[in-house]
């Protein structure tokens, strides 16, 4: 069980559970478990962690690199590592005894004031925005002739820092953060406000294992006019940026780097040239590398996307993050916790009594017609070539079942057992391949009567088809019997598997 250092509003550090809270032995505040996990980043000292879990990797070295420890009403502890703009550091904020991450500008010369200048507006367009995946800031001072900014301290680490210890991050994951940083780039986006700078290292995780985008000190308001000035991360820079124009379309395309680096572990292409204008004008000319064997955990669409987005024009990109956003949530991956073989049966069941109670009229109709006399002739001799007429109208009943299944429904045994119906990547099903999926799972229920109806008209049938469906039967339930996984022989051949609906926003097939 974690055990955390805490920080009591009284200034007493006491040891806590994540799991249980704890009480603070000076003025017996209660610490509820679940303020540690919704403000562990402001209550939390990050050395106090006992036991290694996702940011126990996170150096901090002691504070030798700064003058002094006191800034303002913030008293320096640790220090983090060195941002954009200077070294950030852990720090103690005195007034609300809360840890908070604090980023010191030491820089000193002759681009001193520009990049003082870079800092605030930094805190000025983060100050600004009040969103859940962006870095909050809470003060901007001075101490002496050095410029400081508190901020929320995060558990970390950075997406870079993950992706340098642990390689790529999982499919999924990687989609997840694409959505989040879109949302918060188009919050920013509402304020005209430009990031300038996204890169997995302004990535930062919390400790749900969401992210927070920082560092806005390259931020800047939309503009068409070339200014010859170029700031940002090479490898991240959108091919207009290189005359100075920023866009909307700009962050987008350096997201579209990241996404493509979170998921490949590297970047698209890679920069040559001998100065730093041939290497950035790489991004003018170079292909997007694409793997040669495509993964199969990963669906097409995404190259798709990383397509668009890293387009060499920003007219040719996604003309809003909502569309982007609408895009990246089409090919998330949604719940993959395999369904048991009961809720599965039960679901059967009760879908293949549906479809005979709705086939029981044209059945009770054609036993009618089909009944013989003494001579086996049939009594209803008038009417008796309206049964295959019948037979084949009771297909109305799968076509209008397969109608809904395209249209999105889910079946009443799926809705009732809380299945769904994903392929193998996790991914939603295609229309078509729902479809198809549905046909060979009634396959019995629906042709089956469709069968015996025809044998009756016609003698010389026989039995042949009913065997056949009988034996695709046994063997579909078999293999869902002796898998693990199991996955029924019609998923094998469509490539799907059913898995418990546990996410409510993602679709219901």
């Amino acid at each position: 069980m974690k055990r955390l250092l805490y920080r009591c509003v009284c200034g007493t550090e006491f040891h806590v559970q994540l799991e249980q809270g704890g009480k603070c032995p000076k003025c017996h505040r209660i610490v509820q478990p679940e303020a540690l996990r919704t403000a562990m980043s402001a209550t939390v000292s990050i050395s106090g962690l006992e036991e290694p879990c996702h940011i126990s990797h996170l150096e901090l070295h002691s504070i030798d690199e700064v003058q002094q420890e006191q800034y303002g009403h913030f008293r320096l502890d640790k220090k983090l590592g060195n941002g954009g703009m200077g070294s950030v550091f852990r720090a103690l904020d005195t007034s609300l005894q809360r840890f908070v991450a604090v980023k010191v500008m030491r820089q000193s010369g002759k681009d001193l004031d520009f990049r003082v200048a870079a800092m605030l507006r930094e805190a000025i367009a983060q100050a600004r925005l009040n969103h859940p995946n962006v870095v909050t800031i809470y003060y901007v001072g001075r101490e002496g002739e050095e410029p400081f900014l508190a901020m929320e301290l995060l558990p970390g680490p950075t997406l870079a820092e993950k992706m340098k210890l642990e390689g790529p991050v999982s499919y999924g994951d990687a989609i997840r953060y694409g959505i989040q940083v879109a949302s918060a780039l188009e919050h920013a986006h509402q304020f005209g406000i430009v990031h300038g700078d996204v890169k997995p290292a302004n990535l930062l995780l919390t400790s749900e294992q969401d992210i927070k985008l920082s560092d806005f000190g390259l931020s800047s308001l939309p503009s068409n006019e070339k200014s010859g000035v170029v700031s940002g991360t090479p490898a991240y820079l959108a091919p207009e940026v290189l005359d100075g124009t920023v866009s909307t379309q700009s962050d987008m395309y350096a997201l579209g780097v990241t996404l493509f680096e979170l998921v490949f572990g590297r970047l698209p292409f890679a920069l040559h040239g001998e100065t730093v204008r041939e290497r950035l004008s790489t991004h003018l000319t170079a292909t997007i590398d694409f793997p040669a064997e495509w993964p199969n955990h990963i669906p097409r669409e995404f190259a798709t996307i990383i397509s668009k987005l890293l387009a060499k024009t920003p007219e040719e990109r996604y003309a809003s993050y909502q569309e982007l956003r609408t895009d990246l949530r089409s090919i998330q991956p949604v719940s993959t916790t395999t369904a048991g073989f009961a809720p599965r049966l039960m679901g059967y069941i009760i879908d293949q009594l549906m479809f005979l109670v709705c086939l029981s009229p044209f059945a009770f109709t054609i036993l009618f017609l089909s009944v013989r006399d003494d001579n086996n002739q049939f009594k209803t001799r008038g009417l008796y070539w309206m049964i295959p007429i019948i037979a084949f109208a009771s297909l109305v009943v799968p076509a209008v079942y397969l109608l809904l299944v395209y249209r999105g429904w889910r079946s009443l045994g799926r809705y009732l057992f809380q299945l769904r119906i994903v392929e193998e990547n996790g991914l939603p099903p295609r229309r078509e391949q729902l479809v198809t999926r549905e046909v060979l799972r009634n396959a019995l229920a629906w042709l089956g009567p469709l069968v015996i109806y025809m044998s009756l008209f016609y003698e010389q049938i026989g039995r042949w088809p009913d065997l056949i469906l009988a034996l695709f039967l046994a063997a579909d339930a078999g293999i869902i019997l002796l898998r693990k996984d199991r996955k029924a022989l019609h998923d094998y051949l469509c490539h799907s598997k059913v898995v418990l609906a546990t996410n409510r926003s993602t679709p219901t097939n």
